[in-house]
């Protein structure tokens, strides 16, 4: 028996591996600051929250220079980043599946919804969702991942919140379900861990896109 009809998803580490891109362009926005460039393994935590948060929060860049940084590196990631990607194995089947199934399809991401949208056309998968919900690129609407989710749901008509699922990679993602009341599903093969995922509370974990199938539809051994 089916668990859920609903299915939201975190876009970077989740639905598609960005993180070539992001980081590439990272390094880019230090350099062009002419500040140290941190390490990649350092870097890859800004993968998961808000770019705005993670200069201020984990580098203490200072709010009057932030808003450079972030013009660098979207400058480098609209010009090669977004084609530097590539979709998890087995996304686009298990996708399509689902859709076929009737299950409803969603992203509640805390990236800018253009550039979404530009690394979907990139990869030809615009047709897998029936809503998309992100951030504005000027960093002007900074919603909390709850709220980006509870957007989500109203695009896409789910009314019963037992019924959806929210999928991710951090804890961003499960604490954002948390406040949304909705189940949450950590994926191992993002740039989370089975320690975030278990001290934030997911419901589910999933090691591919597979086994995100066989949940779904209740064919797992739970």
């Amino acid at each position: 028996m089916r668990r859920y009809d609903y299915l939201i998803f975190d876009f970077d580490g989740t639905l598609v591996d960005t993180g070539k891109g992001i980081l590439n362009s990272l390094r880019f926005a230090f350099q062009d600051q002419g500040d140290p460039v941190p390490d990649l393994s350092d870097l890859r935590k800004f993968i998961g929250p808000p770019v705005y948060y993670s200069f201020t929060a984990f580098y203490g860049v200072p709010e009057s220079r932030v808003g450079d940084y972030i013009k660098s590196y979207r400058a480098r990631y609209r010009e090669k980043g977004v084609y530097e990607c590539a979709p998890y194995p087995a996304m686009v089947e298990t996708l399509q599946t689902l859709r076929g199934r009737g299950v409803k399809l969603g992203i509640a991401s805390s990236k800018p919804e253009s550039l979404i949208w530009d690394v979907m056309r990139y990869l030809d998968i615009t047709d897998l969702f029936d809503a998309v919900v992100g951030t504005a690129v000027d960093d002007s609407r900074h919603a909390s991942k709850t709220d980006l989710i509870e957007q989500c749901m109203q695009k896409l008509g789910a009314a019963d919140r037992t019924r959806v699922l929210m999928i991710g990679d951090r804890l961003y993602d499960l604490d954002g379900a948390s406040g949304a009341g909705v189940d949450s599903c950590g994926a191992l093969f993002g740039y989370g861990s089975e320690e975030e995922f278990r001290a934030h509370n997911a419901t589910w974990m999933i090691a591919d896109y597979p086994a995100l199938l066989a949940l779904v539809e209740g064919e797992d051994e739970r």
